[in-house]
């Protein structure tokens, strides 16, 4: 069976088989071709040209699966290949990129290239069928897609990891559990909140080994816990919430697969795996399909958890107007039991598509061995977050708290040989901290130094000295006061020999020899002649004639008093050099130029501080002095400023209202605007 027969419809497959009957009629018929072809035409409502065309192709074999419809995609464009090669261009440099652009833009401009050149514009039909031929998928989500998303989930993504025996690789991951919980407080209320999952599952056999349910989001101490349950025996946990159903599943695995969250980087679950030699492999961000057992699993428990009261759903949407807080019934520990009983569940259920028990594949796949049985308290210990102290005579402090015990006195002795004590602590209860002995490397428990026994959680705690730190704050500004009254007070405390210092310092300052004092001193007959000469006429009666090297426009200025005198020297004047003259000369001319509607500019660049701005408002000056209406402006604006910016300083330098903007520049018979960056 050919592929083009594979993939025909019933009704294709009717049509070429009563267009086989018609046709065996004309070949095996006495009555001559023609006349049978047109008898065939009118029969099956066909041209006697495709008549014709089906009698050349079922000639040779005489099979209906030769009349189907072609799929092979051989047949011959007909478009012009000038026309293909317009499409292929234009939508390589319009269609393939990142902003993702419309295809109907794209469509008239190929059409319009191709009206230009004389050939027939394609139809839009025909351009979009020509994208999945010229652009594999992988080219398009690499260069119009950009998010990273569609490439990747276009790349085949085979699982990698495979065991052959049971605890040969476990994997761990987290996930909120699609429900609400419900917790009755004592005087205070109805706690509503979902929590937290995280599963251990052994990779050979699809079994759930242990797991944990927390209210707090995933952390080294739901990872201690879960592994705690994972690696222990359940028979007294089972018992303790009154399941009467085996899970056997327990050990230590050899290796872990865990994924780039913050719990699995710490050194404590590094140092903890390390302690039981079980060896940690990561997955990397983008590849959850590696973790493909454990978060089926994950979906699995979820799944049945949403058949209970009080579901959030999978999402939003799938949730509706269901209400879930109002629905809740179980508690915490209830909702616990339900998990466990959901897990057992699926330990003893065949799996659909392998067809195989996780139950019985653990007890095929189980390889018994003398294995040490631990203790879920010390596997709890070894995973729980870790701290280093250094012993004091008081014991160490942690979290603001001071613990001690008589069994750390005769370490104090050895403090100063002794390397920081290793402790951890349980943030559901930090009255007691656990330090390991340095001589027996076990864990033993250490109380609070002030004899308080009430457990208290590690975010109760923190909650309440930030509750005390915000209550008894001081404001800033007087603890400013009291600094600041402090060193007023030692400054003016000073003692009567540092009082005896200065003053010594400051008559040997004033015996000093001063250098000024060698320069020689004017006489007082040269005193009183330079006061006669700047007191009384002008400096032409002092000089007696004029010097040869003066301007004639400064002599006036000879016999004026000194005040004119002082007043010129003091005042700002042009002096012009060929630059200046040029660019003024320049601006000259584009003033007198006729108004167009592409006005011409001038750019005067030179170094900073230069005189740039110099020349342009001493233009601006001397076009006022000859000029009956101001036609030049200079613009001061700031380097680097915005656009803003930039149009504001145009309106205040024109002195024109902010609110009327452009349109009362239209009044203005501006000519002439010059810019000057600050």
């Amino acid at each position: 069976m050919t592929s083009g027969e594979a993939h025909a419809s019933d009704e294709a497959w009717a049509k070429a088989t009563r267009t086989a009957r018609e046709l065996d009629r004309i070949l095996d018929g006495a009555a001559p071709v023609r006349e049978a072809v047109m008898r065939a035409a009118s029969e099956l409502r066909l041209s006697t040209r495709q008549v014709y065309n089906y009698l050349a192709r079922y000639r040779e074999e005489r099979r209906v699966s030769s009349l189907l419809p072609r799929r092979s995609g051989t047949r011959q464009p007909r478009i012009n290949p000038a026309v293909e090669n317009i499409i292929a261009v234009t939508l390589r440099e319009m269609w393939l990129r990142p902003e993702q652009p419309d295809l109907a833009p794209i469509v008239e401009e190929i059409r319009t290239r191709c009206a230009e050149e004389g050939h027939t514009p394609p139809a839009y039909v025909t351009v979009a069928r020509r994208i999945p031929i010229l652009f594999a998928p992988e080219e398009i989500a690499r260069r119009r897609l950009s998010d990273g998303k569609h490439l990747h989930r276009l790349k085949p993504r085979p699982g990698y990891i495979r065991a052959n025996h049971a605890l040969d690789v476990v994997q761990i991951d987290h996930t909120p559990a699609d429900i609400q919980f419900v917790e009755v407080i004592d005087d205070h209320g109805v706690f509503v909140g979902r929590p937290y999952l995280t599963i251990a599952a052994d990779v050979a056999t699809s079994a759930i080994i242990g797991f944990c349910l927390t209210l707090e989001r995933p952390s080294r101490l739901s990872v201690a816990l879960c592994l705690a349950h994972a690696m222990c025996c359940k028979i007294d946990w089972l018992a303790e919430r009154g399941i009467d159903h085996a899970w056997p599943m327990h050990g230590r695995p050899k290796q872990i697969v865990v994924d780039s969250a913050k719990e699995f980087q710490s050194s404590t679950f590094s140092r903890g795996c390390a302690d039981y030699g079980i060896a940690i492999r990561m997955r990397n961000k983008g590849t959850v399909h590696r973790g493909g057992v454990v978060e089926r699993l994950l979906g699995k428990v979820n799944t049945a958890l949403r058949a209970l009261p009080g579901k959030t759903g999978r999402s939003i949407a799938d949730r509706g107007d269901y209400a879930s807080e109002a629905r809740a019934r179980l508690s915490f520990a209830d909702l616990e039991r339900c998990i466990a009983l959901a897990i057992i569940d699926h330990n003893l259920s065949q799996n659909a598509r392998r067809l195989t028990v996780p139950a019985k594949e653990w007890e095929d796949r189980f390889q018994p061995k003398d294995r040490p049985i631990d203790a879920p308290v010390d596997v709890l210990l070894n995973f729980l977050p870790r701290k280093t102290r250094k012993i004091s005579p008081q014991g160490f402090s942690l979290f603001a708290i001071d613990y001690f015990e008589p069994w750390l006195g005769p370490l104090v002795a050895r403090r100063d040989r002794l390397e920081p004590l290793d402790l951890c602590y349980d943030p559901r209860d930090i009255s007691h901290v656990y330090v390991k002995d340095p001589d027996t490397q076990a864990w033993r428990p250490v109380r609070r130094r002030d004899g308080l026994a009430e457990p208290i959680t590690l975010w109760q705690h923190q909650a309440d000295r930030q509750q005390r730190r915000e209550i008894q704050r001081r404001p800033v500004q007087e603890a400013s006061a009291i600094r600041r009254e402090i060193a007023a007070t030692v400054a003016a405390a000073k003692t009567p020999k540092s009082r005896l210092k200065e003053m010594t310092r400051a008559r040997h300052a004033t015996e000093a020899k001063k250098p000024y004092a060698d320069f020689a001193a004017p006489s007082a007959s040269a005193r009183q002649s330079s006061t006669r000469i700047a007191r009384g006429g002008s400096f032409l009666s002092r000089i007696g004639k004029v010097p040869d090297h003066l301007m004639p426009a400064i002599v006036p200025l000879l016999q004026a008093d000194d005040a004119v005198r002082i007043a010129h020297v003091r005042a700002p004047r042009w002096i012009s050099h060929p630059a200046a003259g040029a660019a003024h000369d320049a601006m000259r001319l584009l003033l007198e130029r006729p108004p167009s509607l592409r006005p011409r500019g001038l750019l005067l660049a030179g170094p900073y501080h230069n005189g740039k701005t110099m020349i342009a408002e001493r233009f601006a000056v001397e076009h006022l002095r000859v000029a009956d209406q101001q036609k030049v402006w200079v613009i001061q604006t700031r380097e680097g400023a915005g656009l803003s910016h930039f149009y504001a300083s145009i309106l205040s330098g024109l002195r024109a209202p902010q609110a009327a903007g452009w349109r009362s520049l239209s009044r203005a018979a501006i000519r002439w605007i010059i810019f000057s960056s600050a």
